[in-house]
C-alpha cells in the first residue's frame, strides 16, 4: 500500500504516515480474520518499523524498502500487555502463558519483549530498566586482534581462538552433501535442511558465547580499551585466510565490547586501520619495513628489543590511541591477573606473555 501510494504521489513527494497505515490495519482486520490472532500492539509496532525504513529512505540513508522472505528475520515485538508468572511468560493472545527455560529470574519492570525464532528454537529477549551502577576501573589496555591468537592485550594476556567453524566443518560438509542429493520439494529435503541449520546454529552459538565471555572480562577489568579499525572485508580478499577471519567474529565482538564499555561509562578508542602498529618498535619507535606476516617474534635492529609480535602490536595500539585523544602514554604494566583468571574460569584457553 505504501509503495503504491508513493508511486501515485511521487511528484508531490508525499507518502503515507504510520498513523495512516494503522487506520488501514483496523479495516484490514475485518477482511483478513487471521490478523486477529495476533495482539494489536505487535502489529502496530511492525508498522512503526516499516515507517522507520521509509523515513531512512527519504533521508537518503538507505535503499528503498523491499519485501522480506518469510524464512528470514522471523521476530515480533511485544511492547505492552505482558507479565511473568513463575516460569511462564504471559503475552497478549497467550494468556495461559508460555513456559520458558532460564536459570535467571525475570525482573518485574519490563519495558518490552523481543521474540525471535532461530531454526526450531524461540528466544525472548527482555528489555528492562535497572538502577544498578556498574563500576569502572582506571586501567588502560591496547588490543591486537589476530588469527593465531584471537586477541593479545598490551599487558600480556593472550586468548587463543575458538575456531568454531573449523571444529564443526567436517560434520557440516557431510550433511551438506546429503542435502545436495535430496529431491527439491521433498519432505526428506526439508528435514535435511533443518539438520544443516542446526549445525550452523551450534557454530553460531559457540562463537557468540565465546565473544561474550571475552568482551565481558575486558569491560570488567579495563576502563579504557584501544582497538584497531579493521577492514574485515578487505582482509577477506586473502583467500588463504578468508575462512579463518570469518570464523573469529571480530565485528560482533567489537559491537559487544562497545556496549559493555558504555554500560560502565568506560572508553573505547579506535585508531586508524592504516597505522603501522605491527612494524613499529614499542620501545624505541623505529620501523621495520621488512617485517613479514610469518615473523611471530619482533626483533628490533636498533635497540635490540625481542618480543612477541602481537604483544608489541598491542602496546603500540594502546600508545597510538592515547596519543590520539591527547592523553599521557603510561608505562608498560604487568599482566592483569583478574582478567586472565576470569577467562580461564569461563573455559577459555589463555596464555600470559
Amino acid at each position: 500500500m505504501r509503495t503504491k501510494y508513493f508511486a501515485e504521489h511521487k511528484n508531490e513527494r508525499k507518502g503515507l504516515s504510520v498513523f495512516d497505515t494503522m487506520r488501514m490495519l483496523t479495516a484490514l482486520k475485518k477482511e483478513l480474520t487471521w490478523l486477529n490472532e495476533i495482539n494489536s500492539q505487535s502489529l502496530q509496532h511492525s508498522l512503526v518499523k516499516l515507517d522507520m525504513a521509509f523515513r531512512s529512505f527519504f533521508r537518503h540513508n538507505t535503499d528503498y524498502p523491499t519485501f522480506r522472505s518469510k524464512k528470514d528475520n522471523q521476530y515480533f515485538i511485544v511492547p505492552s500487555g505482558f507479565k511473568v508468572k513463575k516460569n511462564r511468560l504471559i503475552i497478549p493472545k497467550f494468556m495461559d502463558g508460555i513456559v520458558y527455560r532460564d536459570e535467571s529470574s525475570i525482573p518485574e519492570n519490563i519495558k518490552q519483549i523481543f521474540v525471535t525464532r532461530d531454526v526450531e528454537r524461540y528466544y525472548a529477549s527482555i528489555q528492562y530498566e535497572t538502577d544498578e551502577e556498574l563500576t569502572r576501573v582506571d586501567v588502560i589496555i591496547g588490543i591486537d586482534m589476530g588469527i593465531i591468537s584471537f586477541l593479545t592485550t598490551s599487558d600480556g594476556v593472550q586468548v587463543e581462538p575458538l575456531n568454531a567453524l573449523r571444529t564443526g566443518e567436517k560434520k557440516l560438509r557431510r550433511e551438506q552433501r546429503r542435502l545436495s542429493r535430496k529431491k527439491k520439494g521433498s519432505e526428506n529435503r526439508k528435514k535435511q535442511i533443518v539438520k544443516v541449520q542446526k549445525i550452523h546454529q551450534k557454530i553460531r552459538d559457540a562463537r557468540t558465547d565465546f565473544n561474550h565471555k571475552v568482551s565481558t572480562a575486558i569491560a570488567k577489568h579495563y576502563g579504557t580499551a584501544v582497538v584497531e579499525d579493521l577492514s574485515i572485508h578487505g582482509m577477506q580478499g586473502n583467500h588463504h585466510l578468508a575462512k579463518s577471519i570469518t570464523d573469529q567474529g571480530w565485528h560482533r565482538f567489537r559491537q559487544m565490547l562497545q556496549y559493555k564499555m558504555d554500560w560502565r561509562n568506560a572508553e573505547l578508542i579506535e585508531i586508524g586501520r592504516y597505522e603501522p602498529s605491527s612494524k613499529i618498535c614499542s620501545k624505541c619507535g623505529s620501523i621495520r619495513h621488512d617485517l613479514k606476516l610469518s615473523d611471530r617474534i619482533y626483533h628490533c635492529n636498533v635497540c635490540g628489543l625481542s618480543m612477541d609480535r602481537d604483544l608489541n602490536a598491542a602496546i603500540n595500539i594502546r600508545n597510538m590511541g592515547l596519543i590520539k585523544v591527547g592523553r599521557r602514554t603510561p608505562e608498560f604494566t604487568p599482566v592483569e591477573s583478574a582478567t586472565a583468571a576470569e577467562l580461564l574460569k569461563g573455559g577459555l584457553r589463555v596464555a600470559t606473555l
